[in-house]
């Protein structure tokens, strides 16, 4: 019996760091040795993390505990997820270039494969985390990570980038971080700073407070450097909704808190902008030009790089979309589908890309899965967050309901990015699993 216990715990413990790997260390992981520095080496590691776990869960039901069965009937997500990954199966047997959608593009590395594995984590996160403490403890990982991350990345702006490609071509001037690239950086800053804003605002210690306070300014001041519009409108709104939904009566009882935070937002923001502008000497990488730069080229609707080259892209892709309506191209495809409008991009815009993703993420799933599989993507997103809304207001934890409110905030914001970027392995991982935990969040306090 005893020997029996020790191998349950030790099953246990083994899937319960993996899924702290997979929370809270995925951001983090970046191979300097290798040609991909961020994407594969995550991927990589999902793989093998969701292997293991799959393993140790088997080991368990089979020697352990026979009737320990995945409950994937009592999941809110179910059905929307599980129409979600058989799109991606469909897609990919109907796929343009099946060696692509199998492999995945070497730039990308979103094959079926790694849509199921989104999939799975959703399902592990809500299945496998049975306790309140587990959950602290990942939430804690996932914000540590995030405050690393950013520090990371104001390293690189101040002149220190040990991740800078070896590869000329491939450098530049805004910082990537661990995640592999600005958009996406702002991308997982967006998720995860008002989980930072919650958590400070129910911390119960002065230290708790000031650590939260400092990583969350070290977040805030990364997103402002990464100099990208979509995020900074994703978190703005993420902030609206976060507020919002706190309710009147939270924000009254906390109103020295976030006055606090505000003011020393303010402060840390204008200080990294101070701080910019006197180190870069150069016009064109002054933090005030750059500002003004992206400010002013987000309402040149003819020729500015961005919302410009958007409206172009999303046009060409619409009609890419008509041309297979219900299973798309494949995963992954979008370089073959989108290479005939390479050449009209450079002329337009004088341009030279190679054009792989519609930066719209709604548009890239309907043309890679069809709008089978973006209706099956919406339904879980609008699934997820009315079950979300419902568990806020039956919420009667105060501290607990701010945490819900901040999750809420947070994929709010990211739906509203994802109008200007796509799903990246760097990233969407986070998200996912973001889901399943915050189902696991409502479950763990209903046992």
């Amino acid at each position: 019996m005893k020997n029996k216990k020790s191998f349950e715990f030790a099953i246990q413990k083994t899937t319960d760091i993996c899924l702290f790997f997979l929370f809270a260390c995925i951001p983090l992981i970046i191979n300097p040795t290798a040609f991909d520095y961020w994407y594969k080496p995550k991927i990589d590691s999902i793989y093998a993390l969701i292997v293991i776990i799959l393993i140790s869960v088997g080991i368990r039901c089979f020697f352990v505990k026979p009737s320990l069965l995945l409950k994937i009937k009592d999941l809110p997500l179910t059905v929307p997820l599980v129409a979600y990954g058989l799109s991606a199966i469909i897609s990919t047997v109907f796929s343009i270039s099946p060696k692509l959608s199998l492999q995945g593009d070497m730039w990308r590395l979103e094959s079926v494969f790694t849509l199921l594995s989104y999939v799975l984590l959703t399902f592990m996160f809500s299945s496998f985390v049975t306790s309140e403490k587990q959950i602290r403890i990942l939430l804690k990982g996932l914000l540590v990570s995030s405050a690393i991350v950013s520090l990371y990345g104001i390293i690189q702006y101040s002149g220190y980038n040990p991740t800078e490609h070896f590869i000329p071509l491939f450098r530049s001037n805004r910082i990537n971080s661990t995640i592999g690239n600005a958009n996406f950086l702002g991308k997982f800053l967006v998720l995860v700073l008002p989980l930072f804003m919650a958590h400070y605002l129910t911390a119960k210690t002065m230290r708790a407070r000031l650590l939260l306070g400092a990583g969350n300014m070290l977040c805030l001041c990364t997103l402002v450097l990464t100099f990208t519009r979509a995020s900074w409108l994703g978190f703005c709104a993420a902030a609206v909704i976060f507020f919002l939904f706190a309710g009147r009566k939270f924000l009254r009882e906390q109103k020295k808190r976030i006055l606090v935070l505000m003011l020393v937002a303010v402060v840390f923001i204008a200080g990294t902008g101070l701080y910019a502008s006197m180190r870069n000497q150069n016009k064109k990488a002054d933090f005030v030009f750059n500002i003004k730069k992206r400010l002013l080229s987000s309402f040149d609707l003819q020729e500015g790089q961005g919302v410009a080259t958007r409206l172009f892209v999303w046009k060409m892709v619409i009609g890419l979309i008509k041309e297979r309506p219900f299973f798309g191209f494949g995963p992954d495809t979008h370089v073959k589908a989108m290479r005939k409008f390479n050449l009209e991009y450079s002329r337009k815009f004088n341009d030279w890309v190679i054009i792989d993703r519609s930066h719209n993420n709604y548009l890239d799933i309907a043309l890679a899965q069809g709008l089978v599989g973006l209706a099956a993507y919406m339904s879980i997103i609008i699934t997820f967050l009315v079950w979300l809304r419902q568990t806020i207001k039956h919420e009667e934890s105060p501290p607990k309901r701010i945490i819900f409110c901040g999750i809420f905030a947070a994929f709010s914001g990211c739906l509203i990015n994802d109008f200007f970027i796509f799903s990246v392995v760097s990233v969407s991982p986070t998200f996912w699993a973001l889901m399943g935990l915050t189902i696991a969040m409502k479950n763990a306090g209903n046992r």
